[in-house]
């Protein structure tokens, strides 16, 4: 991959009133035992790193760094979209001095700067909006989000002084006995004045048991010069927690699922049971979509409103219109169905390039909702997903269908019986489809906007 945007220079002075966000992204992980960078592993559909360069974006930052070394060429390929400036980190030797390698990046900005790291995938955008604003209202040069936990162990501590400012903070493997029962540790997300990390970041030594250059090492950098720093301690542990196993990124998962779940629920979506529901985020439903048990909606499929979704269905980039209604055990891949009773085949962007079936030969139906239940061994769960280029027949559904019968030989009735539909439950005017808007239930205070749902919650160290 050619190196664009790789060392690049800044476009001119940027406003000192829009932070510089700079993420960490060089480590290899190596507790992940996988040649795949840690940040590149996939989260919820997404890479680790790009739910926190996206929950980044709602800061509006002036520029935006992105600190790369293991897999660096993967790296820069998979968040290219971002817009980030990338800034290579050849021999990795502590996150000290990957921060040196971003101050190249903001020699003429003038702003606060938030530092990341790339492993933080459940912070959300409003415990950053929070943090950076708390930090303005402190009137610090550095601020460090904190939090508390029952078992710190692993974590840097955070020492306060008397006061209550921040003095120090002391890795676990740096810190003496008394420190070690500190249970306050350090997130790795900090804020700084860009002048202040400037001229502090290259004074940081590496005397320590792991001979690395820590960034921690800056607030005594910071204090000895007589300058305050603050620790803001987040009220949820999970916004702070890093990934560095697979078992992390397990639970990861499992906590973004939950919201993303949550959201929908909130927002008039029917899952009869959300613990076998998995959404990615960026898929979009509509008001009033029932979903059975274990249906899996992944990439860009979009289903509208009052549709009904059958139990252990996999949808991978397929639209639904109003009504639709699919049989249980159904993997469906690039495909629209349609209220008139049309399937269509779609391709990478969502465009119509062909039409598979037409349940009602010409399409002329006005009689109610469609039922679609495919008639091929393809569709038989027992047998494997459905290929791209099916073109098997499709049926309309009974009253007991049947996913894995042989199709019917006959062409399906011209004028079908029209279905019952329930007046009681009408489409909404304005079908939820955006999935930002489906966040959380609980309007952030500040900030502006509701915030992804995939993005609500947890951070790193």
């Amino acid at each position: 991959m050619a190196n664009k945007k790789v060392a690049s220079k800044s476009s001119g002075p940027a406003p000192s009133t829009d932070p510089a966000v700079v993420v960490l992204a060089a480590g290899k992980g190596t507790r992940m035992n996988s040649p795949i960078p840690k940040v590149l592993h996939p989260l919820m559909g997404r890479p680790i790193i790009a739910h926190v360069l996206n929950a980044a974006r709602y800061l509006k930052p002036a520029r935006l760094v992105v600190v790369t070394g293991y897999g660096a060429d993967q790296v820069e390929e998979k968040i290219d979209s971002f817009g980030a400036i990338f800034a290579r980190q050849e021999n990795p030797q502590g996150t000290g001095q990957a921060v040196q390698t971003a101050t190249k990046e903001l020699k003429d900005f003038n702003g606060p700067v938030v530092i990341l790291p790339g492993d933080v995938p459940l912070i959300s955008p409003q415990t950053l909006l929070d943090f950076l604003d708390a930090h303005k209202a402190l009137g610090t040069r550095l601020s460090v989000l904190t939090c508390r936990l029952e078992d710190p162990s692993g974590y840097g501590r955070i020492i306060r002084d008397k006061n209550g400012w921040l003095e120090k903070i002391v890795e676990d493997k740096d810190a003496s006995p008394q420190e070690l029962t500190i249970n306050e540790i350090n997130s790795s997300i900090y804020v700084i004045d860009c002048q202040t990390l400037k001229d502090n970041i290259f004074n940081i030594k590496n005397n320590n048991a792991q001979k690395e250059f820590y960034l921690t090492d800056i607030v005594a950098e910071v204090r000895a010069k007589g300058h305050l720093s603050s620790a803001v301690q987040s009220p949820d542990h999970l916004e702070v927690q890093g990934i560095n196993d697979c078992r992390e990124l397990a639970f990861a998962q499992t906590v973004l699922r939950c919201r993303v779940n949550d959201s929908w629920l909130f927002s008039g979506v029917v899952m009869d049971d959300p613990a076998t529901t998995y959404i990615e985020p960026s898929v979009k439903l509509a008001g009033g979509v029932h979903l059975e048990p274990g249906v899996i909606l992944t990439g860009n499929t979009k289903v509208g409103a009052k549709a009904e979704i059958g139990a252990y269905c996999h949808l991978n980039n397929v639209e639904l219109d109003e009504m639709v209604k699919l049989a249980p055990h159904m993997t469906l891949n690039d495909m629209r169905f349609t209220d008139d009773g049309h399937v269509y085949e779609l391709n990478e962007r969502g465009e119509i390039i062909g039409q598979v079936f037409c349940q009602n030969g010409d399409g002329a139906d006005d009689q109610g909702p469609q039922s679609f239940a495919y008639a091929s061994k393809q569709c038989d769960p027992n047998i494997g997903p459905l290929e791209k280029d099916f073109k098997g027949a499709a049926v309309k559904a009974s009253k007991k269908p049947a996913a894995t019968k042989t199709a019917p030989k006959k062409p399906a009735p011209k004028k079908p019986a029209p279905k019952k539909t329930d007046s009681k439950k009408s489409a909404p005017n304005k079908p939820v489809i955006n999935f930002s808007a489906a966040a959380k239930a609980k309007a952030p205070a500040k900030g502006g906007g509701k915030k992804d749902p995939g993005q609500s919650g947890p951070g790193g160290h």
